[in-house]
């Protein structure tokens, strides 16, 4: 049983995105112009916000689900899934002349690798006054999450809401596309890979990203590092957390489920530090498991004792290819 377990119920909203997930595994990832046979085709439920809800859900909070779909089959699954989780969707609207949310992934077999191609739908055509509508949720809530799935329209009315009522915004920065907009503001945590936080700071170094991030507003940072390791940082100095190894299936959803875990961390009063090692111990988990939201753990799978001393590492990595200088 997970020690977070023996804290009151969190009252969670989460504002976000519904995909279903349509995945063919592969021994490589197709380059451009080329065509493969791939191997086995799988469709699961995903999308990074409700993801990051039904990992919320499963670790005991009471949750929202603040979202968009279409009219269409996908639409009926979405609700229907959602919905045995226990998660409130009295605002995952529906939009007659929109699709529900379509990600085609590349997952290959041998690695932790996979590609991803998400499609225009109900998740980016959902206005701010959808955000406004349950304005009285998020200020009556423990902690807020959302990721850039959506309208960076909504995203700002979210920015908005939660710094007026103070509340502890969790930011899963992703996907990060140029040209990138994150106004100053106030952030309770923010968690991203590697190279998205370079894109996310517009800098060179990763060191110098964690720094522009901090004076962005954000208060806590946690990085994944390639497979192996987080580094988290409090605006003090930068710690890594090793991932623990775990049998490899697929890591769609991973990073969503680390964000979960680590934001409820915090939100319960534990430090960054723990919060990174709860959040390395889900993404291990849920790798482990196949499909986005059918990976995530209950409190009562993931043993979680006292966190394992952590390591200060610099760290200033080559700019991935397409990273401009």
């Amino acid at each position: 049983m997970s020690p977070l377990s023996n804290y009151h119920s969190l009252r969670v909203v989460v504002i976000g995105s519904y995909n279903t997930d349509l995945v063919i595994w592969c021994d490589a990832i197709p380059v451009k112009g080329q065509s493969i046979l791939g191997g086995d085709f799988e469709m699961f439920s995903g999308g990074r916000g409700a993801n990051c809800a039904v990992a919320a859900a499963r670790s005991g909070c009471q949750v929202k689900f603040v979202g968009a779909h279409g009219s269409d089959a996908f639409g009926n699954m979405a609700r229907d899934r959602l919905a045995r989780e226990g998660i409130d969707i009295t605002d995952f609207v529906e939009l007659p002349s929109s699709k529900t949310g379509v990600a085609m992934i590349f997952q290959e077999r041998k690695t932790a690798f996979h590609s991803a191609l998400i499609s225009n739908s109900a998740n980016t055509d959902f206005s701010p006054t959808l955000v406004k509508k349950v304005e009285s949720d998020i200020r009556d809530s423990d902690l807020v999450f959302t990721q850039f799935e959506i309208s960076t329209a909504v995203l700002s009315e979210i920015y908005r809401i939660c710094h007026h009522h103070q509340k502890n915004l969790v930011v899963h920065a992703a996907p990060v596309q140029p040209p990138v907009s994150f106004p100053k503001s106030s952030y309770y945590l923010l968690v991203a890979d590697d190279f998205e936080a370079l894109l996310l700071a517009g800098c060179n170094d990763l060191d110098a990203s964690i720094r522009e991030l901090h004076r962005r507003g954000v208060q806590n940072v946690i990085i994944r590092h390639g497979q192996q390791s987080l580094i988290f940082s409090d605006g003090t100095a930068n710690r890594v957390q090793p991932i623990p190894a775990a049998p490899f299936v697929q890591c769609t959803g991973s990073v969503e489920c680390l964000t979960a875990w680590a934001g409820i961390a915090l939100a319960r009063g534990k430090d960054l530090a723990y919060a990174a090692y709860v959040g390395a111990q889900a993404l291990a988990f849920s790798r482990s498991r196949h499909g986005a939201e059918d990976s995530m753990p209950y409190a009562s799978e993931l043993s979680l004792g006292p966190a394992p001393p952590t390591f200060s590492q610099p760290y200033s990595p080559h700019l991935p290819s397409g990273v401009p200088h």
